[in-house]
């Protein structure tokens, strides 16, 4: 993958990480962990590179990171 500049320092770091201003939101969706946590996942595209992203976003996931993704983004 040809990843931009951006693209290759979002990658890792934490999901509280804001994205960079090329990340298009494509969508996101509720998840949960069983009764005591819940949280969103959401996906991303860059609109310079074409990568795609994940983050998780829950407060039981701190350790959470950007990675990308294999999911289908029309």
């Amino acid at each position: 993958m040809n990843e931009c500049e951006d693209c290759a320092r979002l990658f890792g770091t934490n999901a509280t990480t804001s994205p960079h201003a090329n990340l298009i939101l494509h969508s996101d969706a509720l998840i949960n962990y069983g009764a005591t946590a819940s949280g969103r996942i959401e996906y991303y595209r860059c609109n310079r590179c074409g990568a795609k992203w994940e983050r998780i976003r829950a407060r039981s996931e701190p350790e959470a990171r950007w990675t990308y993704t294999s999911k289908e983004l029309p």
